[in-house]
Formats: C-alpha cells, structure tokens, sequence
C-alpha cells in the first residue's frame, strides 16, 4: 500500500491532485466562526480517496511534504484574495506545516514570496506546526517563531499535550495558539482529564495564548468545555471539513 502512494505521489504533486478542505473554529460562547484550519485532501485517479493519515507520513519520508503543504497554502491564499475583491469576510486560516517543512532553510521565504504574490494580509495565515518540533531544534524554532511573528504571521502548535516537553518549551516558543490534542477532548467527562484541560487553558491564559480544543463531537464534551472556560474549539459536532467552495455557498463566514 505504502509503494503504491508513493509511486502516484510524484504525479500528484505535478498534476496539483491535493485540494484545500477547511474546518472551521467556534468561539463556544458566542457560536461565531473564530477561524479555520486547513486541510489536505487527495483523490487520486488511480487510487481514489487517500487518506491524509496514509498519505502525510509517506510523503515527509519521500521528502515531497514542503510541496504539499505549498499547494495547499496557495488554494487557501487564491480563495482568500477572491473573497477579498468580492468584499466578502475573511477569518484567519491555519496551515499545517510539517516539521520537515518548518525547519528548511527556505521556508520564510518562499512563505513571504507567495503571500505577496496574492497580496495577502499575514495576520490571516496562521503557521501551525506538530509538536514534535520542539524535539528537533529548539533555538531555531524560537528564531522562527520570532521572525514569523516580526512579519505579522501567527503561529499555532498543533497536538498539544502529547509530547514530552510541552511545558519546558512552552514559555520559550511564543505561539498565538495551543490546540489541545483531541485525545484530551474524549475523556474530558473524566475528573482526572478535565483537571489537565484546565490546567492548560489557565497556562495558555497567562501565556496570552489562545486556546483550542480539537475534536468536540457531543453536546456533552461542549458544555463541559464551556463549564471549564475553554473559549474555542473545533470538530464534528459544529463543522466537519468541507471544501472551500461548500464555505462561500453556504455563507458560513
């Protein structure tokens, strides 16, 4: 299965078969869109709908991720100018950048480089990145996160929770966001788990980070949430992932 991906991965890549689908993010008091996350798509010709969970790892493998994750972002930076010009709202939009991706020497740039081109305001693209970061280079992702900052982009780490640093680095790193790991969000009826949550989105609080819960899917995980003040969050119980068009037809924003 592996071998068969990444035979089509090249094709793919040149043939631009990955799609921008975004899920957007619900300020839990007020019910309004706070933002969205983008996410890869891929309907293969010869392999149909494969999934990012199969797909991800194998191209951060090949070394093919950095123009994933461009082609996604520049869907996303094409639909944004178009709402633009139409005088339509626009909410920033997190962009998974892998690790990989994160650390290369020409990230920042080339980021720069497409922003202008579609004369995009980088306060609406958030970078967000894995945790697992951290373990790679800590002085550099600091540098990063600086410069990104210094350019007007925000940041987010993805994940968090699960890594083994999360609080050593956490004050070092000065992300705009912490998206708590879903992982969390299923056992939050649990005393133990939801202590842990709090605990995070009083850290985030102090931090003057924004908080996001992942992967709300009961009414029950909802009201627990707004019970112990988490603001934000995301999942199938307010909006699965849709396509960019599915957003300005349904006038979500």
């Amino acid at each position: 299965k592996e071998l068969l991906i990444l035979n089509e991965l090249v094709e793919a890549i040149k043939n631009k078969e990955f799609t921008a689908y975004v899920q957007p993010k619900v300020e839990l008091y007020r019910g309004r869109i706070y933002g969205m996350e983008a996410l890869a798509r891929w309907n293969s010709p010869k392999l149909g709908s494969v999934s990012p969970a199969d797909f991800i790892p194998i191209a951060e493998r090949a070394g093919f991720i950095r123009e994933i994750d461009m082609q996604i972002l520049e869907q996303i930076l094409v639909w944004m100018q178009k709402r633009q010009y139409n005088g339509k709202k626009i909410v920033p939009v997190a962009v998974n950048i892998s690790p990989e991706h994160f650390y290369h020497p020409d990230f920042i740039d080339t980021l720069i480089t497409l922003v202008q081109k579609y004369f995009a305001d980088p306060q609406y693209i958030i970078i967000e990145v894995t945790e697992s970061l951290s373990l790679v280079n800590i002085e550099y992702a600091q540098k990063m996160l600086v410069r990104l900052r210094s350019l007007g982009f925000q940041t987010s780490v993805d994940d968090f929770g699960i890594g083994y640093s999360s609080l050593s680095y956490l004050q070092r790193l000065k992300f705009t966001e912490i998206k708590i790991d879903r992982s969390f969000i299923t056992k939050i009826h649990e005393q133990g788990t939801a202590t842990i949550v709090r605990a995070i989105l009083q850290m985030a609080q102090s931090l003057e980070m924004t908080s996001i819960a992942e992967g709300i899917e009961t009414k029950e995980q909802f009201e627990l949430l707004k019970q112990i003040g988490c603001n934000v969050a995301q999942g199938y119980y307010f909006f699965k992932p849709m396509p960019l068009e599915e957003i300005d037809e349904k006038e979500i924003i």
